[in-house]
């Protein structure tokens, strides 16, 4: 990548990784996108595609702000997507209801209408008004209008044909052995197809991240979170909006399927599923949308989430690493996070003023948590 036109490489290529190839393609950066296997096959696929700034978010904070953000831009940067690609994302507008079935669940939500945005509170007969598949013992429950949602494997073609489109450098099927250092800054990557330099280097490899930044002192806790999904269709859709409950959520797609998940298990590396998760989650989805007692069974399946434990991502510049930038750890909100994130790293990268401040989410914070205790 030897040009005078400034490069990057991005080791990762998740959707989180793909967004800032893209973002930073668009900014006329010249991208290598590199990835241990093919594109998209981790946790990016393996999600619902649910665009949940506020049903996601207990409480107000930087990373509720960091989810506003992201929600902010989906429809316009899912319109881009299409005109530059020419496949389509499947965005759908419709909302998401978040239901009570306990007296302590009803209570907990309405404690939110003090701070979450575009909110309503919805009666049991509202609830079932909006979605008359909603099981009767529903309390009542918030409808988020904001909240919508994407099809994660179309969002992945979306993403990875406008890549092409941008001659962006897809290198799959190509590990990210170590980072390379060079004069006290990293300056590229070593690879199973040799080494890689370039003047950025963004690291966005979710769970398997942090390997490459502990050789050099920044140890980056992060660990895959295990979530299976499963897949039932009905003979026609019983819902149109995405209902969501403590115990799991139903995600209605535009081929007619629905998406029920989702279980956390830190098992490792280990994507095996399992009978009885799929027994759970469907007597869950039953519970909450009765007429899915008797729903066709299509599929299941598991991702990887990359968990950090407190539960914020790594965005941004480590100062013990110069060229380097992270943007991992954004566990079950990779999807939604992927506008947002592309364009902060973008801004990062050109020098540019940050739409926020990204403070909360710098890489440095766990090391300076461990001097504190010590």
């Amino acid at each position: 990548m030897n040009s005078s036109t400034k490069s990057a490489i991005i080791i990762g290529g998740g959707i989180i990784g793909c967004s800032i190839a893209l973002e930073l393609s668009l900014a006329g950066i010249r991208c290598a996108l590199i990835d241990k296997g093919a594109l998209n096959q981790e946790a990016s696929t393996a999600a619902a595609g649910m665009l949940g700034a506020q049903v996601e978010t207990h409480h107000p904070g930087p990373f509720y702000q960091l989810c506003r953000l992201s929600q902010a831009l989906y429809r316009e940067w899912s319109i881009k997507l299409l005109t530059i690609g020419g496949i389509s994302p499947q965005y759908i507008a419709e909302g998401i209801l978040r239901a009570a079935l306990t007296p302590e669940d009803e209570s907990e939500l309405q404690s939110r209408l003090s701070w979450i945005e575009d909110a309503e509170w919805f009666s049991a007969r509202e609830m079932r008004v909006r979605e008359q598949a909603i099981t009767p013992d529903v309390l009542g429950g918030l409808y988020l209008r904001r909240d919508h949602q994407v099809h994660p494997i179309h969002l992945a073609q979306s993403l990875t044909a406008a890549l092409h489109k941008l001659d962006c450098e897809i290198r799959e099927w190509t590990p990210a052995l170590s980072l390379i250092e060079r004069g006290g800054h990293i300056r590229g990557v070593r690879t199973t197809d040799g080494e890689l330099f370039a003047d950025h280097i963004i690291l966005s490899a979710g769970a398997w991240g942090s390997a490459l930044t502990e050789p050099f002192g920044l140890s980056l806790p992060l660990f895959p979170v295990k979530g299976q999904c499963i897949s039932l269709k009905t003979a026609a859709p019983v819902i149109r909006s995405t209902v969501f409950f403590k115990e799991c959520y139903v995600v209605p797609k535009e081929d007619g399927t629905m998406i029920v998940g989702a279980t956390q298990e830190e098992a490792g590396f280990d994507k095996r599923c399992h009978a009885s998760v799929i027994g759970s989650l469907h007597t869950s989805a039953s519970r909450l949308i009765p007429e899915l007692e008797h729903a066709e069974f299509v599929r299941t399946w598991a991702g990887l989430r990359p968990g950090t434990r407190d539960g914020l991502p790594y965005i941004g510049r480590p100062a013990a690493l110069p060229g380097l930038i992270t943007a991992t750890g954004h566990y079950r909100n990779g999807i939604l996070l992927a506008p947002a994130t592309g364009r902060l790293i973008k801004q990062l990268v050109l020098d540019e003023q940050p739409d926020m401040d990204l403070g909360a989410f710098a890489p440095d914070r766990v090391r300076s948590a461990a001097e504190h205790l010590m």
